[in-house]
């Protein structure tokens, strides 16, 4: 009696997690559909939070090389980290100050890495002959570089849309993630029934 009570409480919070999660998944999917719409206020949007996360980034890296003491760190170490996360600071003002500018720097590195990426994963598909899915990793690396190119060869125009477009499928991306496993998640393990004679064996 006490397994099958367990399995329906077990039961019960799995439907709910899987509500949760097809609630999520469908909040990220609107949100990723609406982003389509608005790229370029997601682009300055998501370069604004950036600037923030780098402007606490070098405060924290600023304060930690400041509080330090010379037993602990060297000063060397202690002076490139202080520089580093003035670096950060600076970086982090200018994006959030001029978020326009620095989402035209940010998408330039962005079509570069993504050059870069495709370059090397392709080298690394050719050298590792013995790799089954060679071809696949050749494909994607292609796409790559093809990206990369097509967001350099229209910069600076890409930069008021490169950043918000890469968002809004990410956030699709992940919504449907969510929303599938939600779906069609594999059901929960079932815990083993008691037998009908365990209970009473139980002095």
């Amino acid at each position: 009696m006490g397994g099958t009570v367990t399995f329906g409480t077990l039961q019960t919070g799995a439907g709910r997690a899987r509500g949760w999660l097809l609630a999520v998944g469908s909040l990220l999917l609107i949100l990723g559909i609406v982003g389509l719409f608005m790229v370029v206020s997601l682009t300055i949007v998501s370069t604004l939070w950036y600037g923030v996360l780098l402007i606490a980034a070098g405060i924290a890296e600023i304060a930690e090389a400041l509080a330090k003491p010379s037993e602990v760190e060297a000063w060397r170490s202690r002076v490139v980290r202080f520089f580093a996360g003035l670096l950060y600071l600076v970086g982090g003002l200018w994006a959030v100050f001029r978020p326009l500018e620095a989402s035209l720097a940010l998408t330039l590195v962005l079509g570069l890495t993504l050059i870069a990426s495709g370059v090397a994963r392709a080298l690394w598909a050719i050298v590792h002959t013995t790799q089954l899915s060679r071809a696949t990793v050749i494909l994607f690396a292609l796409l790559s570089m093809l990206l990369g190119a097509a967001i350099i060869a229209q910069w600076p125009y890409s930069g008021l849309w490169a950043i918000g477009l890469f968002v809004s499928c990410d956030l699709i991306a992940a919504g449907l993630s969510w929303a599938w496993i939600g779906l069609f998640g594999p059901p929960p393990v079932a815990p083993a029934l008691a037998s009908p004679g365990s209970g009473s064996a139980t002095r």
